[in-house]
C-alpha cells in the first residue's frame, strides 16, 4: 500500500513548498513520510550541484538514516577519525583520536562530511520515491496565505492546504508574507571557498591529511579557516573566513588568489602548501537574517 492511502482522507493534507534546496527537499521528505501529498515549486530549471562540503553531526546524520536515504550516499561520506584546533601559526591547541569511535559511541550515530550535491541528489532520490512531485523552472510570483495558494511568474496556480516556506536567504514567500522588500543583512565577514582533490596533490604529507578523514581549525587574529575530507577522503574541503571587503549588494565575486594567500602568508606551513595547488577561488558573502 502506498504511504498515502495509508492516511485517511480527511487527515491527509495537500502542501506546496517553495523551494529545492536541501531544506526544502528535506521537508518534502518528511511530509510525504507521513502519507500527505507533495508538491514543490523551484525557480531554477534544473537542480545542479551547487555549493562545497558540508558537516553533518548525529542528531542530523540519524535523521538522514531515518529517511532511508540510498546507500551511495552513504558510500561517498567521509567520517573523520580526528579531530584538530591549531593556533593560526600552527601549535596544536586541542586534539582528539578515535574522534569517529567516540561521537559513535556517545550518540548513537555517526558524525560525517559530504560534497553538499552528494546530499541534494540522494534526497531528491528520495523524493521522488516518495511520490513527491517538482515543478523546476517555476518562481513563486504571489502567495495568498489565507487559500494556500501560489502564483508563479509563468502564469500557474499551485492549491494547497498548507505552504511550507523554504526558498532560502532571499525568499521570496517572505516577502510575499511581511508584504515588503524583506533582504538579508550581511554579517561583515565574508568567506574563500576551496576544493582540492587528492589526485591534484602531490604533497604526500597533504594527500595523507585527505585520505585519512579529518577536521582541522586554524583559529587566528580576525579570521579562521575550516577544513576537512569530503568524498570518501577523495576531496578536500577548505574554507577561510575574512572580513568582509566585497562592495554593497554583491553576494559572490571571483576573487585574487594572490590576494587570498597573502593574507594567511604568515598562517601554519601546512595551510600555506594546500593553498598553494589553489587555482581559482571565489569570494562568498555571508549573509544572516535580523529579527523580527
Amino acid at each position: 500500500m502506498r504511504l498515502v492511502e495509508m492516511v485517511p482522507e480527511e487527515a491527509r493534507l495537500r502542501i506546496i513548498i517553495v523551494g529545492a534546496g536541501l531544506s526544502g527537499i528535506a521537508a518534502a521528505i518528511s511530509c510525504a513520510s507521513s502519507g500527505h501529498l507533495v508538491q514543490v515549486i523551484e525557480q531554477a530549471k534544473e537542480l545542479a550541484e551547487v555549493g562545497a562540503g558540508l558537516q553533518i553531526t548525529p542528531n542530523a546524520s540519524r535523521l538522514l538514516n531515518h529517511w532511508q536515504l540510498p546507500a551511495s550516499f552513504w558510500e561517498s561520506a567521509a567520517e573523520p577519525t580526528t579531530v584538530t584546533v591549531h593556533r593560526y601559526t600552527g601549535q596544536v591547541l586541542a586534539h582528539e583520536d578515535g574522534f569517529h569511535k567516540n561521537i559513535r559511541a556517545k550518540y548513537n550515530a555517526p558524525f560525517v562530511d559530504f560534497h553538499r550535491g552528494d546530499l541534494q541528489r540522494a534526497l531528491f532520490s528520495r523524493a521522488n520515491e516518495l511520490e513527491v512531485t517538482f515543478h523546476l523552472n517555476e518562481r513563486a510570483e504571489t502567495i495568498n496565505f489565507n487559500m494556500a495558494t501560489v502564483h508563479t511568474a509563468a502564469g500557474n496556480q499551485y492549491n494547497g492546504d498548507l505552504i511550507i516556506a523554504a526558498d532560502g536567504l532571499w525568499s521570496r514567500c517572505r516577502e510575499c508574507f511581511f508584504g515588503q522588500k524583506d533582504e538579508p543583512l550581511p554579517t561583515g565577514d565574508l568567506a574563500y571557498r576551496i576544493v582540492l582533490r587528492a589526485d591534484q596533490i602531490s604533497d604526500p604529507e597533504l594527500k595523507a591529511w585527505i585520505e585519512n578523514p579529518q577536521v582541522h581549525f586554524w583559529i587566528g587574529p580576525g579570521a579562521h579557516v575550516v577544513a576537512y575530507s569530503m568524498r570518501g577522503g577523495s576531496m578536500f574541503n577548505l574554507v577561510l573566513l575574512v572580513p568582509d571587503d566585497l562592495p554593497v549588494g554583491v553576494a559572490r565575486q571571483t576573487g585574487s588568489v594572490d590576494e587570498m594567500r597573502m593574507l594567511f602568508a604568515d598562517w601554519d606551513p601546512i595551510l600555506t602548501r594546500f593553498l598553494s595547488y589553489v587555482g581559482h577561488v571565489d569570494k562568498w558573502k555571508l549573509m544572516h537574517r535580523g529579527l523580527h
